[in-house]
């Protein structure tokens, strides 16, 4: 598997996990003042987290799983 490829899924992973810390913080926080949507936030966040996980999940599907065969690559 080539270097780019396993950096690209740990960078899919980590922004997931950080989008979804993200959007814990932003659930719980309840310091006062804020308009009456800002509940949608935590709901994109998380969905945001959810969707980089997946795009990451079907990337090693897809790509990962491919290169480790050792399959060749249509240049």
């Amino acid at each position: 598997m080539r270097p780019t490829t396993i950096i690209t899924m740990i960078v899919g992973v980590l922004l997931a996990i950080f989008t979804a810390a993200l959007g814990v913080y932003i659930f719980f926080n309840h310091s006062g003042g804020k308009l009456w949507f800002y509940w949608l936030a935590p709901l994109l966040a998380l969905g945001a987290a959810a969707g980089l996980a997946f795009l990451t999940m079907m990337f090693y599907v897809k790509v990962g799983r491919v290169e480790m065969r050792g399959r060749p690559r249509v240049q």
